[in-house]
């Protein structure tokens, strides 16, 4: 089970970089794209791991990027 952990583990830091990179959430059918060039799991996949869906997974990465960036301005 350790390897399909650390497979959704991959996934997940991938489509988070990808959303800090383009400062929006990916539509399912770029993430399964890139999860198809690029070896990660697919939206579907991402999805059944987590018991909810692709863009609930999306919204709740999107909002912890935006808390990280907002106690960095704060910081500074």
């Amino acid at each position: 089970m350790a390897d399909y952990e650390q497979y959704y583990q991959k996934s997940i830091t991938a489509l988070t970089e990808l959303i800090k990179e383009r400062k929006e959430v990916p539509t399912e059918k770029e993430w399964n794209h890139l999860a198809g060039t690029d070896n990660y799991l697919t939206s579907q996949s991402l999805g059944f791991i987590a018991q909810t869906k692709f863009s609930e997974i999306c919204k709740k990465i999107y909002k912890e990027i935006q808390k990280q960036n907002k106690k960095e301005r704060v910081k500074q």
